[in-house]
Formats: C-alpha cells, sequence, structure tokens
C-alpha cells in the first residue's frame, strides 16, 4: 500500500528538481532530491503506519522440567547421605535418557515457590511461578524431585496442570531414634477463671523407652508428664493449665529422652501462645419472679460458650439468693441487662439512673413483660390503661428481615412460636416494630430503639419459652444467642479482626481477616481497611490492604522475622479500627519432616497420569523419542513506531531547507 505513493512522490521530486532557478550543477540537484525523497517518505511512513512482517522457520523441541526441591528438609541425612544427594542419581538417570531422545530439559529449583524461604514447600506456588515465568505449552512432562514435604492447603492446582508429573521413590529410611512432637491442639482463647486443655501428639520412631514431656511458660517448666513408648510409638499427653495472666502468652511443649543420640532435636518442641481474656461476657437478669421465661432464657443463654449469665430477684430489695446486693455492684462489666417484669417489678430512682446510664454507654437492654413504669422513657413502646394480659399468636414484619437475629433459615421454626400472652402496648414514634400481634388491632408484640449509644429491645408479652417445647429446642437457644450478641454488640464489636492462628513458624503465611457489619449486621462494603503491622519497638514492618472476598476482607501475607508483632486494621472512611497480636518463632517446620511422603507423592502422580518412580524400575523407565515440530514464526516490525523516522524527517527537511536557503533558491 505504501509503494505507490513512495513512487509516485519520488517521481514528483525528480521533476521538481529537474530545472531549478538559480541553475544548480548536478551534484546539488540530487543532494536536494535525496533529502526532499527521505523527508515526504518518513511523512508517509507516520501516515500510513505500515508493518514490516518477515516469516522465520523454526525447529521446537518438545520440553521436560526438572524441579528439584531445596527446602530444608531436603537436608535430613540417611548414613551420612542426604535425601537432596539420593535424589540426584535418579535425577541424572532421568536427565540422560530425556536428552538421548532428543527433549529439552529445563531445570527450576524450589521451596516456597521459585524464590521463596527454605523454611517452608509450596508446590502450588512453584507451579503458579512456573506458570507466570515459563511457557507450559510445550512441556511433555514435568519431573519433581522432592521429599513431599508440602505445606499446601491443598493440591486443586494439579486439576488444571495437564502436564504428567513424575516422582521418584529411593530407599531413604533414617535408622536413628527420633521423638517427635507431631501437632499441638488447643483453643486459641481462653480465659482467666478456665483450664485450658493443651493436647500434645507424640511419634517415636526406632525408639522404645522413656521420656518427658514438659509444658514450658516463659522458659519456666509448669508441668511435666511421664511417657513409657513400650506402650506404643504415638501417644497424645494432655495437659491442663489455669492461665493467670491475660494478653498473648508464649508457651512451648517440650520432650527429652532418657537416652542420648538423637540426632534431630529440631522436632522436640513445639512452640504456640494463646490469647487469655479476662473473663467470659456477662449477662445479668432480673426479674420480680423466676418463672419459665427466666428459667429457660438463662438455659438458653448458659448454653453458649461466650456467655456467662446471672440472676438476681428484685422483691422490694435486690437480692442473689439470699444476699441482699446492690445494682452498681452487678452491673459492672456485663454486655446486656435483661428485665422481666411478671407485673410487680420496679426500681428505686438509684437504679433507674445506674440501668439508664448502662444503655447510654452502650449496654444492651432486654425487656420482657409488662412495662415498668420508672423506666417509661427508655421503652420504645407506650403503656395503655388496659393491665390485663390476653393470648394469641405472633408473626414477624418485614422490618424485622433488616436483623439478622430476626431472619429465620427455617420458615417452618417461626411459624411454630405458640400463642404468648401479651399486654396491650402503642410504639413510640422513634421505635421500630419487628414483631406483631395477630388481633385485630395488630398491636405490637416486639419493638426495638437505639438508646444513645445502646440498644433496647422489648417482648411486650411472656411465657415465649413455650416455643421449644413446640419446635426443636436448639433454635429458640440460638434465637436467645443471637439475640444477646446483637444486643451486646458495641459499634467497635461490629468490626472484628483475627488471625487463623496466634503462633506461627519461620516461613509460614499469615492470613488476616476482618468482618465488618453495619447496625443491621450486615456486611458491609466498599471498605478501605488498612493493615498495619509493628514489631515491639513500634517499627513500622508492613502496611497493606485488605482484599475483598464474598462476605469479608483477608490478605494474606509470608511471616517476617521471628518476633512477637502487633497489628491494627482501620478504615478511615468509617472511622473503625481493631487489633491484635501474633507471635513469629525462629522454629523452621521444614525440621519436623522426616523420610519421605510416599503417599502424597504417589497422589500427584496419579492426579497428573504421572507414575512414582523407584530404582527397581529407573532403569526399565522408556519414553519415545521426541518429535520435532516445525514452526512458521510471524515478525511483525511496526515501523511507524521507531523513533529513527521522526529523526530523518527532521534531520532531511531542516538540511533541504538550509541548503535551499544557502544556494538561493526560490
Amino acid at each position: 500500500m505504501i509503494i505507490i505513493p513512495i513512487i509516485t512522490a519520488v517521481i514528483l521530486i525528480f521533476l521538481f528538481y529537474r530545472k531549478t532557478i538559480p541553475e544548480l550543477d548536478n551534484k546539488s540537484r540530487y543532494l536536494l532530491f535525496f533529502l526532499r525523497t527521505l523527508a515526504i517518505i518518513s511523512v508517509l511512513i507516520l501516515l500510513i503506519n505500515p508493518v514490516y512482517y518477515f516469516l522465520k522457520n523454526i525447529v521446537i523441541k518438545p520440553e521436560v522440567l526438572i524441579l528439584s526441591d531445596n527446602s530444608a528438609s531436603m537436608e535430613q541425612k540417611q548414613n551420612e547421605i542426604s535425601k537432596a544427594e539420593i535424589l540426584q542419581t535418579f535425577q541424572k538417570s532421568m536427565e540422560k535418557k530425556f536428552t538421548s531422545k532428543n527433549y529439552k530439559i529445563t531445570k527450576f529449583k524450589f521451596a516456597e515457590g521459585l524464590d521463596g524461604s527454605k523454611s517452608s514447600t509450596n508446590f502450588s506456588k512453584t507451579l503458579s511461578d512456573i506458570s507466570a515465568k515459563h511457557n507450559l505449552s510445550n512441556v511433555k512432562n514435568i519431573l519433581l524431585f522432592s521429599d513431599g514435604w508440602f505445606k499446601d492447603e491443598n493440591l486443586n492446582i494439579l486439576e488444571n496442570i495437564n502436564i504428567p508429573i513424575y516422582t521418584f521413590s529411593p530407599e531413604f529410611k533414617a535408622i536413628d531414634f527420633d521423638l517427635q512432637i507431631s501437632r499441638l491442639k488447643y483453643n486459641k482463647t481462653t480465659y482467666t477463671e478456665e483450664i485450658t486443655p493443651l493436647f500434645a501428639d507424640i511419634s517415636a520412631e526406632n525408639y522404645s523407652g522413656k521420656a518427658k514431656l514438659n509444658l514450658e511458660i516463659n522458659g519456666r517448666i509448669i508441668q511435666t508428664e511421664e511417657i513409657d513408648f513400650n506402650s506404643g510409638n504415638y501417644q497424645q499427653i494432655i495437659f491442663e493449665q489455669n492461665f493467670q495472666k491475660t494478653g498473648l502468652i508464649p508457651f512451648e511443649v517440650k520432650i527429652v529422652a532418657d537416652s542420648t543420640g538423637e540426632i534431630n532435636l529440631e522436632n522436640n518442641r513445639f512452640p504456640a501462645a494463646i490469647q487469655v481474656l479476662e473473663s467470659r461476657s456477662k449477662i445479668l437478669m432480673i426479674s420480680d419472679k423466676l418463672n419459665w421465661d427466666v428459667k429457660f432464657v438463662i438455659d438458653a443463654i448458659q448454653k453458649n460458650p461466650r456467655w456467662n449469665a446471672e440472676f438476681l430477684m428484685k422483691d422490694k430489695i435486690l437480692k442473689q439468693g439470699k444476699t441482699r446486693v446492690k445494682l452498681q455492684d452487678k452491673i459492672e462489666n456485663i454486655k446486656v441487662l435483661f428485665l422481666i417484669n411478671s407485673n410487680n417489678l420496679d426500681f428505686n430512682n438509684e437504679e433507674i439512673e445506674i440501668i439508664n446510664s448502662f444503655v447510654k454507654n452502650g449496654g444492651g437492654l432486654f425487656l420482657q413483660g409488662n412495662p415498668i413504669s420508672q423506666l417509661a422513657e427508655m421503652y420504645p413502646a407506650k403503656k395503655s390503661n388496659i393491665k390485663k394480659s390476653f393470648k394469641s399468636n405472633l408473626y414477624f414484619t418485614k422490618e424485622s428481615k433488616q436483623y439478622r437475629s430476626f431472619d429465620f433459615n427455617d420458615q417452618h421454626s417461626e411459624d411454630n412460636i405458640p400463642p404468648v400472652d401479651y399486654y396491650y402496648v402503642s410504639p413510640k414514634l422513634q421505635a421500630k416494630v419487628l414483631a406483631k400481634i395477630e388481633n385485630e388491632e395488630q398491636t405490637p408484640a416486639i419493638l426495638f430503639q437505639e438508646y444513645e449509644q445502646g440498644k433496647i429491645l422489648y417482648f411486650a408479652f411472656l411465657n415465649f419459652w413455650k416455643w421449644q417445647l413446640w419446635d426443636a429446642e436448639q433454635n429458640f437457644t440460638e434465637f436467645i444467642s443471637n439475640l444477646c450478641s446483637w444486643l451486646g454488640q458495641k459499634s467497635s464489636d461490629r468490626f472484628i479482626s483475627y488471625t487463623d492462628k496466634n503462633s506461627y513458624f519461620a516461613g509460614e503465611n499469615i492470613r488476616f481477616r476482618l468482618n465488618a457489619y453495619d447496625e443491621k449486621l450486615s456486611p458491609m462494603q466498599n471498605l478501605n481497611a488498612k493493615l498495619t503491622i509493628r514489631n515491639t519497638d513500634k517499627k513500622l514492618v508492613l502496611e497493606k490492604y485488605l482484599i475483598a472476598r464474598e462476605n469479608e476482607y483477608s490478605l494474606e501475607i509470608e511471616s517476617p522475622e521471628p518476633g512477637k508483632y502487633s497489628y491494627q486494621i482501620r478504615d478511615e472512611n468509617i472511622d473503625q479500627e481493631t487489633d491484635g497480636e501474633f507471635l513469629v518463632t525462629a522454629y523452621n517446620p521444614e525440621n519436623r519432616d522426616r523420610g519421605f511422603n510416599f503417599p502424597l507423592l504417589s497422589y500427584i502422580a496419579l492426579q497428573t497420569s504421572g507414575k512414582m518412580i523407584d530404582k527397581k524400575n529407573l532403569e526399565l523407565f522408556d519414553f519415545p523419542k521426541a518429535t520435532m515440530k516445525n514452526e512458521e514464526v510471524k515478525t511483525e516490525i511496526p515501523i511507524y513506531k521507531k523513533w529513527f523516522i521522526i529523526a530523518i524527517f527532521l534531520v532531511s527537511f531542516c538540511l533541504e531547507l538550509y541548503l535551499r536557503k544557502r544556494w538561493g533558491l526560490l
């Protein structure tokens, strides 16, 4: 397309410089003709945008990838020969076979991916890294030289790799005795007044003697258990510990053998940390009589391990059992206050002020039964002149579905609520009616309102406890528990972060999660949640934003240097923040891996249509000769994008203009 305009331009330029005024010698005319031609061709190239193509035939060899595990566990030895050295024999043999068949060999070393730490092995990350930097379209096989001790959460990536992976099974057996703490199980969070069980799984290889298992806190031995491996190579030891201090408490479990000579001592200890809180969240219940509503609500609360319920009787005076108590003392550190009034519950002015202040400062107030006159200002409903109670069914309004506590998964369960004994009330202007009575007036049954920083929920009826007799008991229990969680939550409690563990080994990935809900407990969207991590010296270690995934925000990072760290997650737009702590130990988890994980290596080969090769069939292994593929490669060169085209135009145009003026041309 560009050739015709160029030829036309050359002809016109030639005719233009055929004669000049004044007359120039041939040498000068040809020079001007050449400069004008260069300038015009440059302009045409820039306008028409031509692309130069050329074809090249290349021969492509089928490719074989060799993946060599160089993590710390590969240094474990048998008779002074490491696992890596034993696999070298297999690797050299396989390389020789595939090279002789004319395959292209490409090698990668890996641990936590291609460039990650040697203190952990992640095969999925390795395959992802290779896919990102290397074209796998011509790869026919992958040879995996590893002990198979991978820290992957799953190996789903094998379903998409579509390349046979060959694994190897050398004769490797450690003959030295080895004791190992293989797993330590415990709750991430405990309370100061509780006994916390710690489950340690212990295994012994080539050892049948005795040992001691120590529980250490801050370097001090707190408890010791004797172990006799004559009764079995695998045992579980349970420590029961009462942690006295609050906060993130590091501890360690260590095993010590009676015999000496154990080579691998790294797996004889298991460091960890537990978050110790002051006490469980408290709920205080006050009523004028111990009726069935009181009894079954307390039972439902006590079934939730997060809550601890306490009951007070109010009959002129406030009593706990037979002991007279003060409301001021009992209301401290509670989350939710239940007031169930059969007819005679009342309070003095001092007690009313205490309740008022509790709710204003963020406490949750659950009211049930006949309205209490002294608390009329706080009720989301107005009391009527009808004092008598009536019996009827209730139904939940559409507005109730905005709140998760009233969003029943099982519609049948909601229909099973029996008739209740209700009181006539009318809603206040700011109240939200969440349920109504099935009568002519459609009077409100459940009402809700916010009271400064706190929440107030009012059940204008009694005998709600019968629901669990008509339906599964768990539905009543779950409903009461959800109400307690909802009423007891301050705005800061709806912005909660946590890590999957309290303590991490060196090289382990740490996952941070954030659950953020609005006042209706619906997940918050479009947050800019920033994670900030600092060490014990308050020095900034990392600053990143969390990523939204479904109904939570999360971020996974590689663990920093060993030490204790604090983190904060903050969103400035909603002015909310949450924080926590975690521990990174210097202990290398790769030192726990003993021998080869043959079941996993066999699984990888099976899932990818490969094979697991042992020493016996290594020599017999054969593969078809590589079939070369001729491929025509088309290369494009966009000439108009080259910088020198503009440079040629400017130089030729300016030089021609200069010479024309110098030689006096028109």
